[in-house]
């Protein structure tokens, strides 16, 4: 009898622990649409594409649909070169979901692992992937672009820029080179509002769609030569600063400190110098080299003298069909003027913030940039609680300070544990004062990371 009745108190016992206190089981996290797509981009991407090769090989009456999608459209057999058309559209879209997938698993599956085996803890890997596949990508297609640069007409010369406008024809590398840098803008718009957003999220989102917009339309207007110089000059940057980046994370201090001065160094030169040189250039050498009016979309001849052959609907001519006619004056030299102005004002800004970052170099030793979100921020050893203290983790291996006294007990009982280190967020996070060093610098930190 006494065997008998200690079952059941033993599944009471059992009971207390595993259910709640209204009966239903531990209240699971519910994943969000947001989270699901950052955790399944390889799947998603090569799934969309794996469909559309399967209806490419399985149904060829589709080829003219599918085609597009894989290979560079509007090909001139007899002069050995493409031009440009709507079905463009597709090439980039599917460009976008193969560096979906590509990014995703050089993030998960290379760099990540690679940031674990050097030591570097969840959030600090994870920085450190983001980092490097920036690193990957821009100096990949910086160097494609510097080829067709040095080996165009217009090297050293911007004003030869515009000698062979409005004819459109142009390479299948140069082509390729357009519509995968475009690729990579929308990309990048995507992925900077499924993941984690940053402090300059709205900079960067005003950047992509400036640039986009630049880049779709001149490319629609066949300034292929302009948009190649200004990718050069903006890429270039984007992987330098990557790599200084890549050097904090592996604790590299000095070399750090040297890439980043390199990095600021080249930042002036293309971006405020050559760039500049570059606006001018188009301001002053359009009217100069070619004649304002409207020119032929076909043979790319004069066909009006006068640029305003009707309100507005000549701006869009080009997009609604390649055989329509092409026109240049002041107001769409202004409109690319103005986007292009648009850029480098983003430049300045960005510009202030690495002046700052200098300055902490030469004053402090480091260099950290303040563009995203921060690198020093609260650190909580284990799950954070709903209610209780916030422990600011200190740099130098110190006791972490406690900030506020309810729940102690409990967090300090999840630290014995092992619990890994999480980053506080939302209502977690501790405000820093604005004259504290470490809320004006953010970023960059060659530092020993947390």
């Amino acid at each position: 009898m006494a065997t008998e009745t200690s079952v059941p108190s033993q599944s009471a016992e059992l009971n207390v622990y595993v259910s709640s206190p209204n009966g239903h089981g531990p209240r699971v996290k519910e994943t969000t649409f947001r989270e699901w797509v950052v955790n399944n981009q390889i799947g998603i991407s090569l799934t969309i594409l794996a469909m559309l090769l399967a209806l490419h090989n399985l149904y060829p009456s589709l080829r003219p649909y599918t085609q597009p999608f894989f290979q560079l459209s509007y090909y001139n057999q007899s002069g050995g070169y493409y031009v440009q058309g709507w079905d463009d559209v597709y090439f980039v879209i599917s460009a976008a979901l193969a560096l979906t997938a590509v990014r995703a698993f050089a993030i998960e599956w290379v760099l990540r692992p690679l940031a674990r085996n050097a030591g570097l803890k969840r959030k600090a890997s994870v920085r450190f992937a983001e980092q490097g596949w920036q690193a990957m990508y821009y100096s990949s297609i910086w160097a494609v672009g510097l080829f067709l640069w040095k080996n165009s007409y217009y090297w050293g010369d911007f004003a030869a820029i515009w000698a062979e406008w409005p004819a459109r024809p142009l390479s299948g590398l140069m082509k390729w080179y357009l519509l995968v840098e475009l690729a990579f803008l929308v990309q990048q718009i995507f992925v900077i509002h499924v993941e984690e957003k940053r402090k300059d999220h709205y900079q960067m989102l005003s950047h992509h769609i400036i640039t986009s917009t630049l880049l779709s339309s001149a490319y629609i207007y066949g300034f292929y030569n302009v948009s190649n110089v200004v990718l050069c000059l903006m890429d270039v940057v984007d992987f330098l600063l990557p790599s200084a980046k890549i050097l904090k994370y592996l604790k590299y201090e000095n070399a750090c400190n040297v890439a980043f001065g390199v990095f600021m160094a080249v930042w002036v030169i293309t971006r405020h110098v050559l760039y500049n040189i570059l606006w001018w250039s188009i301001y002053q050498n359009v009217p100069a080299r070619m004649s304002y009016g409207c020119y032929s979309g076909a043979t790319a001849e004069m066909i009006s003298t006068d640029g305003y052959p009707d309100s507005f609907a000549y701006l869009f001519a080009p997009f609604r069909g390649l055989e329509n006619p092409i026109c240049m004056n002041r107001t769409i030299k202004w409109i690319f003027l103005s986007f292009l102005l648009s850029l480098q004002g983003l430049s300045i800004v960005w510009f202030t913030m690495i002046a700052r970052v200098a300055y902490g170099v030469v004053c402090h030793g480091n260099a950290e940039d303040t563009r995203s979100d921060d690198e020093d921020d609260v650190e909580i050893n284990g799950e954070a609680p709903a209610h209780g203290p916030v422990r600011l983790a200190a740099k130098d291996g110190t006791t972490p300070v406690p900030v506020g006294t309810e729940n102690t007990v409990g967090l300090d009982r999840r630290r014995s544990n092992g619990a890994a280190a999480v980053r506080a967020r939302g209502r977690g996070r501790v405000p820093f004062d604005q004259s504290d060093r470490k809320a004006l610098l953010g970023r960059i930190g060659c530092e020993k990371p947390t």
